[in-house]
């Protein structure tokens, strides 16, 4: 155990690095750019990097949302 501790540098851990962790680190969200900034300040958004979602055709499907045959419809008041 104390070779272990012995190899890491000093003033170092062994937490995750996150962006309120380490200097001048920045993570980012995973998210791409779908445009680009003009000189007016503005947004362009490229629509070919925007994503989209195919979705197959659910007419007629006979399942729904996963929800319990046992659960009791919820009990509506009016206002």
């Amino acid at each position: 155990m104390f070779g272990v501790l012995k190899a890491l540098p000093r003033g170092s851990s062994r937490l995750p690095l996150s962006a309120k962790r380490g200097h001048n680190y920045y993570k980012g969200t995973g998210s791409g750019a779908m445009g680009r900034h003009t000189k007016k300040g503005g947004y362009k958004i490229d629509w070919n990097r925007v994503r989209t979602f195919v979705v197959p055709d659910l007419e007629g499907f006979s399942l729904g949302p996963y929800v319990s045959r046992k659960t009791t419809r919820p009990q509506t008041t009016q206002q």
